[in-house]
């Protein structure tokens, strides 16, 4: 019969050693199964309630999310990124979710959410209460990543309820306080994984997964605890990331549209680059060879400043969270399940095959079953959601609301209104006539669209806080119309001028971001395959320590987007110059082609520039 882990003393004598190598036997216990914590019934238990959260906030983005924020001082933000994407998405979709729809998905993520934030404190607490009795490093670490990407999904769906907590104080103070105790326990439990003799499977000792997670922590203080290298770094930088995580989504619940930080680390310094701007911008329309250095100059921070704005446009929008979510999901799963693999390993590293007393831990006992059985509360909860009386109630009144707004505007126009030119229309007129659409997908009044027939030509964009950036030239057949219109004498494009407007009328602009965005989910798919390669607990600072990353991040990726706003100028004033047409589908073909080009560029000069080689001296 397989021995089961029980409660014993944590013998820690070896905690003042550099390296832990042929240890005694009486200092090294057996692993031993602890299918309580990592048996396979309760990780898939705690994995699936992720994945479907992670599915239903998806769903919820593409369906339900509404772009459009307001804080609590009534100050309304748009994200241009989401606003477009879902504009484009629902343009496909004839069906419109119902009130009782939304109200059901809100519920939805509301449960799922509470459901991540109790297993992550569960699996946490549990684990810390076995700390005196032995619990082992290798189990310590599958708790580690098991709460990891529980609390992350959980502070995903904290971010899309922020408009339900807007409207409900008391439970954001309750979700606050939870955050910052699972955000403690977790920070907490990462602290002995800096150990440098932490699960080593680098050649620098011998490999004892079985040793007590609780002589880790009465190593803290000792000298022997690190000595730099990777294990500190993954530590540090694990740290790091739940701290700013925990501290952005906290903001986020108070402020929603971000209006303190987007003003003081976004507005701010963005008011002092178009003066610089500006000023260059004055100095290349002086004549001579120094007007020359002055638009070289000028191109160059305008481009870095595009650039900035792009990226700054895409950190702030909902679809770079989902991204973020499954990065950290996908990294957690690995993570996970190689740590249970290792249990196959030897005291030198080497993989001797299967464990058969760990084995236990996949059999499916009693303790296993009943964790996924448990899975259909989360699923009849949210048919409840969706089936209760408030979710009817919800529906109705909504339908009520939508058919005496009808009423009002049928009455309304029985009486003709007086004729007035468009330029004498007022703002608060404009807001009347959008107060009866679908606040979910963005309107005419919203964004610029196409405007080959005429039955599809905009109406002046809303005056206000929420307002559209002024649009440039119309016609999609020229490409040097996307640039504003330049004097007579010169074939230079001419740029948006001070104070530069927000660009996402502008497809060149639009495209920067697509470019930068497809470069961030070429990294968020690469970034796992490279953690299952060299899945030997160097966790994180696998990245900080790989030249092919760094230059990847820090090098190739901006150079790819300054190419790519080189490449729009340059086609723009080569069109400008010979009067050369270009037709629909053409000029699509091209933009996505110089995408599609500048990804492969990013990709093929990374590697040939790095090469997967490892920066062992940069620690």
């Amino acid at each position: 019969m397989t021995e089961i882990a029980h409660c014993h003393k944590p013998l820690c004598q070896w905690i003042s050693r550099d390296n832990i190598s042929s240890l005694p036997p009486e200092l090294v216990p057996k692993l031993l199964p602890n299918p309580e914590l990592s048996g396979i019934g309760v990780i898939l238990g705690f994995s699936i309630t992720a994945y479907l959260t992670f599915a239903l906030l998806i769903l919820h983005y593409f369906i339900v999310h509404d772009p459009h924020r307001i804080g609590p001082r009534g100050t309304a933000y748009t994200n241009a990124v989401d606003r477009d994407f879902l504009a484009y998405f629902r343009g496909f979709i004839s069906w419109t979710p119902s009130r009782r729809f939304e109200y059901a998905m809100e519920k939805s993520v509301l449960i799922l959410s509470d459901l991540q934030l109790v297993t992550g404190l569960a699996i946490l607490v549990s684990g810390y209460s076995q700390l005196n009795c032995g619990l082992t490093a290798y189990h310590w670490q599958i708790m580690v990543y098991v709460a990891w990407f529980s609390s992350f999904t959980f502070l995903s769906a904290m971010t899309f309820l922020e408009g339900y907590f807007q409207e409900n104080h008391t439970m954001r103070i309750i979700r606050v306080c939870f955050m910052f105790v699972l955000a403690s326990l977790l920070i907490v439990a990462l602290l002995p994984t800096g150990s440098h003799n932490w699960l080593n499977l680098l050649s620098e000792g011998e490999f004892y997964p079985s040793l007590p997670a609780a002589c880790y922590f009465r190593q803290l203080p000792l000298d022997s605890y690190s000595h730099g290298g990777p294990k500190i770094w993954s530590m540090v930088v694990s740290i790091l990331v739940v701290a700013i995580s925990y501290i952005h989504s906290g903001i986020r619940l108070f402020d929603p549209t971000a209006e303190f930080t987007r003003k003081h680390f976004r507005a701010w310094p963005a008011l002092h680059i178009k003066r610089a701007l500006n000023f260059f911008e004055q100095g290349s329309r002086q004549g001579g060879i120094r007007a020359a250095l002055w638009k070289v100059l000028f191109l160059v921070a305008f481009a870095m400043f595009t650039c900035s704005r792009a990226f700054l446009d895409l950190a702030e929008s909902m679809l770079l969270e989902i991204v973020w979510l499954g990065f950290a999901i996908a990294w957690g799963t690995i993570k996970l399940y190689g740590t249970r693999a290792t249990a196959s390993y030897d005291v030198d590293g080497f993989n001797v095959g299967a464990n058969p007393e760990v084995l236990q831990e996949d059999s499916w006992s009693f303790g296993q079953t009943l964790p996924l059985i448990l899975l259909v509360l989360p699923l009849l909860s949210m048919a409840q959601a969706y089936l209760d009386n408030d979710a009817k109630a919800q529906d109705a009144a909504h339908k009520a609301a939508m058919a005496e707004r009808l009423t009002k505007e049928r009455e309304a126009n029985a009486t003709p209104p007086p004729r007035v030119s468009i330029q004498h229309v007022s703002d608060g007129d404009v807001s009347k006539d959008n107060d009866g659409l679908d606040r979910r997908t963005p309107t005419t009044w919203d964004i610029p669209r196409c405007d080959h027939h005429s039955s599809l030509r905009q109406a002046p964009s809303k005056v206000g806080t929420n307002a559209a950036p002024p649009l440039p030239p119309r016609s999609s057949r020229r490409i040097s119309s996307f640039f504003e219109d330049s004097p007579k004498l010169s074939s230079s494009p001419q740029l948006p001028s001070y104070p530069y407007h927000p660009f996402n009328a502008y497809p060149w602009y639009k495209d920067a971001i697509l470019l930068l965005f497809l470069q961030i989910l070429m990294i968020a798919a690469f970034a796992p395959y490279l953690l299952n390669r060299v899945s030997d607990f160097l966790g994180i600072s696998v990245f900080l320590r790989n030249r092919l990353f760094l230059i990847w991040v820090l090098g190739v990726i901006p150079w790819a987007s300054l190419l790519h706003l080189t490449f729009w100028y340059l086609a723009a004033w080569i069109v400008r110059a010979m009067g050369v047409s270009l037709g629909k589908y053409t000029f699509w073909v091209l933009r996505m082609g110089l995408v599609a080009g500048l990804l492969a560029f990013t990709f093929l000069v990374s590697f040939e520039l790095a090469g997967p080689n490892w920066l062992f001296d940069a620690f």
